[in-house]
């Protein structure tokens, strides 16, 4: 199929999916122009500019979030029980040129599941604050994906106590 056919058929699916009034699509038409103009970026910037090889081509950060810090990423789009576009993310592990990082959600006056969420404490410029880890979204991402324009918050809950729920969790 040519792009422009792949393109026809994706306006089919999005005003198929806009008539059942549930689900938002120029929300996510705007992540997949999101997503196209940062590949655009990525290609014919950094690897151009770069010599050709996108396999030796890296998108680097000068200022980058430390572990056991929260960052803002634009994670994406995924299937519907999976967290989508903006999200502050707990730094698990800096991969190099990827981060591992469990996405955080607010609170919103649930109770937390203790199978696979666990709330910790922040601070948000002067704000302290509570957020909930979701390890049902666990993932590594490129740090291409990572909002500069956002500051980096430190986590005031102990990372010891952090990893641990996250090793008894995942493995066991």
């Amino acid at each position: 199929m040519s792009v422009k056919s792949n393109l026809r058929e994706i306006s089919k699916s999005l005003e198929n999916l806009e008539k059942t009034g549930i689900y938002d699509v120029e929300k996510y038409s705007h992540s997949l122009l999101h997503l196209t103009s940062q590949l655009e970026y990525f290609y014919c910037h950094l690897v151009k500019d770069g010599g050709g090889d996108s396999d030796n081509t890296y998108y680097r950060i000068a200022h980058r979030p430390k572990v056991h810090q929260l960052a803002y990423f634009n994670i994406g789009r995924g299937f519907p029980k999976e967290l989508m576009d903006g999200h502050w993310c707990y730094i698990l592990k800096d991969m190099g040129y990827k981060m591992l990082v469990v996405p955080c959600t607010s609170l919103k006056g649930t109770a937390c599941n203790p199978e696979y969420e666990m709330d910790i404490k922040i601070k948000m410029g002067k704000q302290i604050s509570n957020s909930r880890i979701q390890l049902s979204d666990l993932r590594t991402v490129d740090n291409q994906r990572l909002d500069l324009r956002k500051p980096f918050c430190d986590v005031l809950t102990d990372e010891k106590e952090i990893k641990s729920f996250i090793e008894e969790h995942l493995f066991k």
